[in-house]
């Protein structure tokens, strides 16, 4: 993993997090997406989530459309791979941009967390050899 993110252009991530309506941050080494979908109508607020990582658009907006039947689908969706440490969203000042998307602050703090211990038992296992 690398952490200071010298390939990832900072500004344009957090102007896809301002503009489009689903955010997908992509962990390759974990395996894992952290979706953020920001449409909501009267019945149905935001949504962020840990999910599987998906093959292609194709198959993510199949699972959005499974997660989320009663919304639209997406007019803008932002795949972002995050090949740098789970922490480092916040140390970048990214974080602070998907919170402000979000209406359920604590769900996405458990999504952070869910990944950061993610990151800690894929770290664990390389170092005793297990993968």
């Amino acid at each position: 993993m690398i952490d200071d993110g010298a390939e990832l252009d900072l500004d344009a991530v957090r102007q896809n997090i301002a503009e489009a309506e689903v955010i997908t941050f992509y962990f390759p080494l974990l395996g894992r997406t952290l979706l953020v979908d920001t449409r909501c109508d009267a019945n149905t607020g935001t949504l962020v989530r840990v999910v599987p990582m998906a093959r292609d658009t194709g198959e993510r907006l199949r699972s959005l459309r499974r997660l989320r039947p009663t919304l639209p689908r997406p007019d803008s969706i932002t795949m972002i791979p995050w090949h740098m440490r789970v922490g480092s969203i916040v140390s970048k000042g990214v974080w602070d941009c998907v919170l402000r998307r979000l209406d359920d602050h604590p769900a996405a703090e458990a999504c952070l967390d869910h990944l950061r211990t993610l990151e800690r038992s894929e770290r664990l296992d390389a170092i005793l050899g297990r993968r």
